[in-house]
């Protein structure tokens, strides 16, 4: 496979995990959240969500290893041969396992209040997003709108 098509698929398949890594599932099955280097970015930097030092502490050691985990799966996806077939159904499996480990992170360092404030953001973010999209994505019945 040349270079330029490597780099696209890495692009491509980055782009797909980070927004795989989920808070939570939404109604009708579409899904949407961030990464776990995002996380806590967001956590870290947003005085909104009220993190202490000892929290930031505690939340970079809790997501780190799954910025690593998700890093290495990147990295084995792509090494050898490259089946996008099979990418995207790694992908599909990996999400559910991300979004509870991401999930188990967070209630290790937070408290039940900064994880809803965490998920009401997470889901006005997305509504944003919808809306500049012009609307759900997805094609589900539920409603529109976040449900973290």
């Amino acid at each position: 496979m040349c270079i330029r098509k490597m780099a696209l698929a890495l692009w491509i398949v980055t782009i797909g995990l980070s927004s795989a890594a989920v808070l939570e599932a939404q109604p009708g099955g579409r899904r949407g959240g961030m990464a776990p280097e995002q996380i806590f970015g967001l956590l870290a930097f947003d005085e909104k969500f009220n993190v202490t030092d000892k929290q930031v502490l505690a939340l970079r050691q809790a997501l780190k290893p799954l910025y690593v985990e998700q890093q290495q799966m990147l990295a084995e996806m792509f090494s050898g041969e490259v089946d996008f077939r099979a990418i995207r159904e790694k992908m599909r499996e990996q999400q559910t396992k991300m979004r509870n480990k991401i999930m188990a992170a967070l209630a290790t360092a937070l408290d039940a209040e900064q994880i809803e404030a965490l998920k009401a953001r997470l889901q006005q973010e997305q509504r944003q997003q919808q809306r500049q999209r012009g609307g759900p994505r997805g094609g589900g019945d539920g409603p529109p709108g976040g449900g973290f």
